[in-house]
């Protein structure tokens, strides 16, 4: 015949005393647990924050200081605004050149001065 036996603790008063002592226990240990985990993800995304906002002035103060565009929109700006002005220059130096007079013939296109 199998003996079985009780693997459950002492039984009465003081089991359950112990049991819900230990539960308690590890109910405030895992609410540390988690504070702690919480306290810690806080700081370092107000680490990773941090730096961004420092990163950005860093970036910000060397455009104002060097008088350059910040960002891709103010560069993309400044680019068009060059190239403008290089295209309206080069069409003042060349002129509205020759006018040409195309007439269409059976063989095709004629440009006449």
């Amino acid at each position: 015949m199998t003996q079985t036996k009780n693997i459950s603790g002492a039984g009465g008063i003081f089991g359950s005393l112990v049991k819900t002592l230990v539960l308690a226990i590890a109910a405030i240990g895992s609410i540390f647990l988690i504070v702690t985990s919480a306290v810690v993800a806080f700081f370092i995304i107000a680490g990773i924050v941090v730096l961004g906002l420092v990163a950005f002035a860093f970036f910000w103060t060397k455009a104002k200081i060097t008088g350059r565009p910040f960002g891709p929109k103010a560069q993309f700006e400044k680019a068009r605004r060059d190239m403008e002005a290089q295209f309206n220059s080069y069409r003042e130096q060349v002129g509205d050149g020759p006018v040409l007079d195309a007439q269409r013939t059976p063989d095709g296109w004629s440009v006449e001065d």
